[in-house]
């Protein structure tokens, strides 16, 4: 009985000095990070996590981490802490919205996607990941207008060119086609930007343009 007793006592002893350390490596990646010496906050922060021991859990220290972390340029490490920071309710909004930015900076369409649509599960009132969204489907929407115009003013100059005889040479029927469907498929990427964000009326203006050609063409 007496050797349990003073187990319990030697871990509560351990834990508390533990506890102590982390407090004091925390303090030196808040003066550090007040410093901007990013690099230096940031192993800090880790250290203290490192001994931790039985203190609760610092979810701003997450949030800190992942904001050095971008500062040094160590993305993944971005990722890890905004999204501890988010799990442990420390402007959760904002960490996972972090999350989204480094993924299009990395152009990782895959993950940005899918944590962009986890956003907005996790917080509809955000309107941040919604306008984040809509500025995706509506580049994907220009991207296929300009092509489609390319295209079909590709195919008009090779006629002027004397490279297609006529309206009805098939090169130049092919192209045409290929303009038709690039107009064809901006206008869902346009649908899905106008229901995320019904007042761009720029988007409304191109998906009439793409309409009228398909039609036309």
């Amino acid at each position: 009985m007496k050797k349990v007793a003073l187990f319990l006592f030697v871990a509560l002893i351990s834990g508390t000095l533990f506890a102590q350390e982390s407090v004091k490596l925390q303090n030196a990646g808040n003066d550090a990070l007040n410093a901007k010496d990013y690099a230096g906050a940031l192993g800090n922060y880790e250290k203290a996590m490192a001994v931790w021991g039985t203190a609760p859990v610092d979810s701003v220290m997450f949030y800190n981490c992942g904001y050095c972390a971008i500062q040094v340029k160590d993305y993944e490490k971005a990722i890890k802490y905004y999204n501890l920071a988010a799990t442990h309710n420390y402007k959760a909004a904002d960490a996972l919205f972090k999350v989204v930015q480094i993924y299009k900076f990395q152009k990782n369409t895959e993950a940005y996607l899918k944590a962009i649509n986890e956003g907005i599960a996790k917080f509809p009132e955000n309107a941040n990941f919604k306008v984040e969204l809509s500025k995706t489907h509506f580049m994907e929407g220009v991207s296929r207008y300009n092509a489609g115009n390319g295209l079909l003013k590709g195919a008009v100059d090779k006629i002027t060119a004397k490279k297609f005889k006529d309206a009805n040479d098939p090169g130049y029927k092919a192209e045409i086609a290929k303009a038709k469907k690039e107009f064809s498929d901006a206008v869902p990427s346009f649908d899905k930007t106008i229901e995320l964000n019904p007042a761009d009326a720029k988007a409304a203006e191109l998906k009439a343009a793409c309409e009228k050609q398909v039609k036309a063409l």
